[in-house]
């Protein structure tokens, strides 16, 4: 369960979240509920806590300050604020120390619960995200020794002997996870291939891996999925014994009429236009 601190000078408040909240419902737990911030900093100082919820307004030491030294204590902690003040002055200071949400007194409980689902999802997510980091790191380490030994990691790391215009090597500034994506996407051209399937095959959620990919390569999956199939068959068609059917059936597609009009609007030219000029 998700461990969740507590803070508010006044006795309702604090009572109220305390015994109103279904806590254990959301999966958390509550482990400390105090009236000031020094007794909140001491309990985070013994106990590790994922959650602070906490009054903006409290005397000798506020929640913004609280938050500042939680935060500096531990990064991720996730932060939400309940406060009587609408005071754009605190708004501004709860964002800028990355609030998760910012509620307002006199307190709405199911506001206060569907910011403390939505912070659910992402501490999920963000375990999610390290256990598979983890595991693709134990992969690589697997992998560099098998090379090591001289095994067969080419085939495993699915690299083809074929000839194609880009090779995973030649991205830099690309992190090693997205060169043995696109390594992976040109063993697997002749697939139907999609987001999911490699979001699966490397053990990351598709919106994550669509995202890393963009933000890396400045080209959306299918984008790079495109250009990787258009290139190989230019390499495929360069060759007259093979048929212009088979290039097709060798990078995916199996409707000739749109693997024409795919290549003609990468080329500009059609697959056999292309041949004969070859």
């Amino acid at each position: 369960m998700y461990k969740v601190l507590l803070a508010d000078d006044e006795h309702l408040d604090l009572e109220g979240m305390r015994t109103f909240i279904p806590w254990s419902e959301l999966g958390m737990e509550v482990v400390g509920a105090v009236s000031n911030g020094f007794s909140a900093c001491e309990l985070l100082e013994r106990q590790a806590v994922d959650i602070l919820v906490t009054d903006v307004n409290m005397p000798n030491m506020s929640g913004l300050e609280l938050a500042r030294r939680a935060m500096d204590r531990k990064p991720d902690v996730r932060v939400v604020f309940v406060s009587g003040h609408q005071d754009f002055h605190y708004v501004k200071q709860a964002l800028s120390l990355k609030a998760c949400s910012y509620v307002l007194k006199p307190m709405d409980d199911d506001e206060l619960v569907a910011s403390l689902r939505q912070i659910t999802l992402e501490l999920e997510y963000e375990a999610h995200r390290k256990r598979t980091e983890e595991q693709y790191l134990k992969m690589m380490q697997a992998l560099e020794a098998q090379e090591g030994r001289g095994d067969k990691a080419e085939d495993i790391r699915g690299r083809q002997d074929e000839p194609v215009a880009m090779q995973s090597g030649d991205m830099p500034g690309c992190s090693r996870l997205v060169r043995e994506i696109v390594a992976t996407m040109q063993a697997r051209l002749h697939e139907n291939l999609t987001l999911k399937n490699i979001a699966q095959q490397f053990a990351f959620s598709p919106n994550y891996l669509g995202h890393l990919f963009k933000e890396e390569t400045g080209q959306g999956f299918s984008e790079m999925l495109t250009e990787l199939r258009m290139n190989r068959a230019r390499e495929l068609l360069k060759d007259p014994k093979v048929k212009i059917y088979e290039v097709a059936g060798q990078v995916g597609y199996r409707y000739m009429p749109y693997f024409s009009r795919q290549f003609k609007e990468t080329f500009g030219m059609t697959p056999m236009e292309f041949r004969k000029r070859e």
